[in-house]
């Protein structure tokens, strides 16, 4: 009876040394955990992030996508009302022009990332030229402050985004930093233009701007889900 219980607390002692050895290899040899890893292609090479970093970075280029795509058909929508008069167009034209680079970027971000992009792609497109239309029709300042709710609330979405990509030292991550913090820096600008053309001055100001702003927001949590 003795020689048995000896064995089985050998047997026992062994298991956790070779578990614990294993772990310790996990910790030093990350090609071990490879399940728990994902690999993608970026301009800089090969980058391998943990699935939690894959799946942050899928969220943020998945909702930028959606966001940029309405942002475009948003400033379409505008000149399609405002467009004849010759300064309007010119500024409208300078930012859509811009919100169309940002999301040919996000397009070439979304394909290195290997991310799903959300189905109410579609949606967003349609929903950002209605926004932009009619926000038109009840006048250049109301259309400045769809303008400004916008921008705000994704100025600051960005600054988020790159808050949490900060915490991620990869240093295959940067040009992705650097595309955010281009984006972001651009819509703020865009934010400015808007109060400079007197957004702020548009009738029941703070109700349309909470209104889109609030709205963005509820399009950015469908856009993460679905």
């Amino acid at each position: 009876m003795n020689y048995l219980l000896r064995n089985c607390a050998n047997l026992e002692s062994r298991q956790l040394l070779h578990a614990r050895s294993l772990t310790s290899a996990a910790v030093h040899n990350p090609h071990l955990t490879t399940r728990a890893r994902q690999t993608v292609r970026v301009a800089s090479g090969t980058l391998t992030l943990s699935k939690a970093e894959h799946a942050k970075i899928d969220r943020f280029l998945r909702i930028n996508q959606a966001g940029e795509t309405a942002a475009v058909t948003i400033y379409r929508g505008q000149m399609a009302v405002l467009g004849r008069n010759p300064e309007l167009r010119e500024m409208l034209t300078h930012m859509r022009d811009q919100e169309a680079e940002h999301l040919r970027t996000m397009d070439r971000l979304v394909a290195d990332f290997r991310v799903r992009p959300t189905v109410l792609q579609p949606v967003a497109a349609v929903g950002g030229y209605l926004l932009g239309v009619t926000s038109a029709l009840l006048g250049v300042r109301s259309a400045m402050t769809c303008t400004e709710a916008v921008e705000t609330r994704i100025g600051g979405h960005y600054n988020d985004q790159l808050r949490e990509l900060h915490v991620m030292e990869h240093e295959g991550l940067d040009e992705l930093k650097r595309c955010i913090a281009k984006c972001r820096d651009e819509e703020l600008e865009h934010l400015d233009t808007a109060v400079e053309n007197g957004s702020q001055l548009a009738p029941l100001y703070r109700l349309q701007f909470e209104l889109i702003k609030g709205g963005c927001s509820v399009a950015i949590w469908l856009c993460d889900r679905i």
